[in-house]
This record gives structure tokens, C-alpha cells and sequence, in this order.
């Protein structure tokens, strides 16, 4: 089911169907056996309608503000590495040749991998761009140390902590992309959207088609911005790289 929460094109038709067929199903019962539902019972059968809506429109409030804080810490975590990576760009001017010259070689590739990193889709693509970015940044790693060992003075100490500040916020951004809505959230969320629509099917006086669809309709696109909101890298919803693509175009006009 994983799949289903990674893909909202999916996600949507099928969240539809579900909340759809539970609504008609609630109302061929009530109309095939309408002493389940007798006239004393109504205001009752109301208040636990009501009931059931209200506990999913709130949560529906707690998931779409969860998905909204992983999405605002994931453009925040794009623009912080974009800033570290030009700090460090900048900083290798502290440095003596020819360690600055291999050093902005391996910057021109590091940047060119957290781009592709930015932009992988999940899977494959992701692990190799993933894994390419740690090579660089233990060649990277490695020329500092052996900089900072051979002259130990407060230029280098200033790249170095630039470099570990860099390193250290693509592991942020890697840990910010797989925090996602637990999937016990989200059947909750279905079962809780399916009963909904039963009852509402069980209620509904009128066989009017229109009627029937409304909340279905209006769940499932709910749903399926909080999804889109949450998938980070699927959907229609995706962090803004301008932040990266700037610092990417001025290594490449530097270099």
C-alpha cells in the first residue's frame, strides 16, 4: 500500500472511489432495509453523523499542518545549503594552491551532485546521486585535513568549519525528505473518511446523485493536497530549487 501514499495522481482517483463506494453502499441499505433507521432514531443517528465529521475535519487539520511544517523545513533546508555550499566556494580563497584549485574542482562536482540529488525521483536515481555526493565530500574531507595539518592556522579553520557546516546539512535534507506522515495516520484517516461516507449515504433522504458525490469529491482532494504536501518527491507539489540552481550557476561561472 506504501506505493499508493507515494503517488497523489493515484492516490486521488482511488481515495474517491473508496469514499464513493461507501456512500452508495450506505444508501442501497438504507433504502433496501429502512427499519435500520427508524424516524425516533434520526436525531441520534445526527449527532453520531456529526460526530464522525467532526473528528475527521480535525484530523484533517492536525495532518495538513503536519504536511505543511515538513514542506516549510524542506524549502528552508534547500536555501540553508545553498548558503553553505557558496560559503564554502567563497572560503576556498583562504586556501593555498594547489589545494584550492583541486578544492573548487571537487565543489564544481559536489554542486552538480546535490542538484541531481534535488531533482532525483525516488529510487535508483536517488541512491546513485546520494552516493555520489559522498565520494565528493570525503575527497573533500580529505584535502582539508591534509591542508589544515601542513598549516595549521585560522584561514584554514575557517574553510573547515564552512566544508563540515556543508556536509553536515545534506544528511539534514536527506532526513527531511524521508520524515513522512506515518502510514498508520493514513489508513486512519481512509477509515475514518469511509465511515463518514457511509453514514452520510444512510442519511441522505434523496436519491440524487449530486448529493452523494459532493463529499466524497471534497475529501479526496483534501486528502490529496495533504499527500502532495507530504510526497516530496512525487505529485505536483515540489520545493523550489532557484536557491541551489544560483549557487550551482556561480561555481560554474567562477571556476
Amino acid at each position: 500500500m506504501r506505493f499508493l501514499f507515494d503517488s497523489p495522481a493515484l492516490f486521488l482517483p482511488v481515495s474517491f472511489v473508496m469514499f464513493l463506494g461507501t456512500g452508495f453502499l450506505g444508501a442501497l441499505v438504507r433504502r433496501r432495509w429502512p427499519e435500520l433507521l427508524p424516524e425516533h432514531h434520526r436525531e441520534r443517528f445526527g449527532a453520531t453523523e456529526g460526530a464522525v465529521l467532526g473528528m475527521l475535519a480535525l484530523l484533517l487539520g492536525f495532518s495538513f499542518a503536519m504536511a505543511v511544517s515538513r514542506y516549510d523545513a524542506r524549502r528552508q533546508l534547500e536555501v540553508e545549503e545553498a548558503n553553505d555550499i557558496g560559503t564554502t566556494w567563497l572560503r576556498t580563497t583562504l586556501l593555498a594552491e594547489p589545494v584550492r584549485t583541486q578544492m573548487r574542482g571537487l565543489l564544481l562536482q559536489y554542486v552538480d551532485a546535490r542538484m541531481e540529488f534535488s531533482l532525483a525521483t525516488a529510487g535508483e536515481p536517488l541512491r546513485r546521486s546520494a552516493e555520489r555526493a559522498v565520494g565528493i565530500q570525503n575527497a573533500m574531507w580529505s584535502l582539508a585535513s591534509i591542508a589544515a595539518n601542513e598549516r595549521r592556522d585560522s584561514m584554514n579553520y575557517l574553510f573547515v568549519s564552512a566544508l563540515n557546516d556543508t556536509i553536515d546539512v545534506s544528511e539534514k535534507r536527506r532526513a527531511a525528505l524521508e520524515s513522512r506522515i506515518p502510514g498508520e495516520a493514513w489508513g486512519m484517516l481512509l477509515f475514518i473518511g469511509m465511515t463518514a461516507s457511509l453514514l452520510s449515504g444512510l442519511a441522505m433522504p434523496s436519491r440524487s446523485m449530486l448529493l452523494l458525490v459532493i463529499l466524497p469529491v471534497v475529501m479526496a482532494c483534501a486528502l490529496t493536497l495533504i499527500l502532495d504536501l507530504d510526497a516530496p518527491r512525487h505529485g505536483w507539489i515540489h520545493v523550489p530549487q532557484k536557491s541551489m540552481q544560483r549557487v550551482q550557476q556561480q561555481i560554474h561561472a567562477g571556476f
